[in-house]
């Protein structure tokens, strides 16, 4: 969906937005982020990550997708101690959308499609475990139709050989969404895990300039089922999630992700340039079908 046009984002079942992103550095990762630290943006992500956080933070990022959609998410951690508290937004939508019926030519009118969700998150360290959960409320609308729904989402996480090997587990938007015009929108719901490992940090010999390589993997089972037309239905397959980050001299991290599932956007890349306490992130999604690239653009700031 959403590689496809904007028709799909309208008519398939599942609110497949909440599988994207949701930020800059998320969408850098190719998804990649079940062991990775998104600042506010782990409460969609993996929960239990809030409270492995250096500090609290606020995010903000903004994506360009095709067809015109925009997408725009914002997520607060308030971290102390081994707990932290996050709420959160991630919204989407489009405009303009040609209404045609059931027949071709020229369009009756237009019409925009909306989706929203608003989140809140809690996360516990006991130990060497990090535990979290988000509860989220869903609404969608299409055309002149609309629906609400909820999800809530678990996690845990732990960092082990001094914090250099990161594991995460995550079980994401079980719930379920009330009828949109004649049937309720399917969640995707899934089961990840992930590990993050910081593979080599050596000096760069002509100006000392510590390079940190991270390798990221996820795994991803989704557990509902995807209906094809209104008599069959199929269950979408496991597949895995690959990253890379390059850190250099703590200030530029670049990034690469790859996405071995079925899907149209199998390459993204970005950057994130830290200054004290502000991170800014860039990333680019291409699109194998033709359709163009999404760009991401996204701030953090710790506090």
């Amino acid at each position: 969906m959403l590689g496809i046009s904007c028709c799909s984002f309208a008519q398939s079942n599942g609110l497949e937005l909440l599988t994207i992103g949701p930020g800059t550095k998320a969408l850098a990762l190719n998804e990649t982020v079940t062991a990775s630290l998104l600042g506010g943006s782990d409460i969609y992500a993996n929960p239990a990550n809030l409270a492995l956080e250096p500090s609290s933070n606020l995010n903000a990022d903004y994506s360009s997708w095709i067809a015109g959609l925009s997408i725009a998410h914002a997520a607060v951690n308030f971290k102390k101690g081994p707990r932290a508290l996050a709420f959160g937004f991630l919204g989407a939508q489009t405009d303009n959308i040609a209404l045609r019926g059931n027949q071709a030519g020229p369009a009756n009118g237009t019409f925009s499609i909306s989706f929203l969700s608003l989140s809140g998150a809690y996360a516990h360290q006991v130990g060497p475990i990090t535990l979290g959960a988000t509860l989220q409320y869903l609404w969608e609308e299409y055309y002149i139709y609309s629906a609400s729904g909820y999800s809530a989402s678990f996690g845990a996480a732990t960092k082990l050989w001094n914090d250099r090997i990161h594991l995460g587990t995550s079980f994401l938007n079980l719930g379920q969404m009330n009828e949109l015009r004649s049937e309720a929108s399917t969640l995707p719901t899934r089961f990840k895990a992930g590990i993050n490992i910081e593979v080599i940090t050596f000096t760069a010999p002509q100006n000392n300039f510590p390079i940190t390589m991270q390798l990221l993997n996820d795994w991803v089972i989704p557990t509902n089922q995807i209906q094809n037309t209104t008599q069959s239905t199929t269950r979408a397959t496991p597949y895995t999630t690959m990253a890379v980050q390059l850190e250099v001299a703590e200030t530029i991290t670049l990034q690469s992700g790859y996405n071995a599932g079925d899907t149209v956007r199998r390459w993204s890349a970005g950057a994130e340039f830290t200054i004290g306490s502000v991170r800014a992130n860039y990333s680019l999604s291409p699109f194998e079908t033709g359709f163009g690239t999404a760009h991401s653009l996204g701030i953090n700031y710790q506090f």
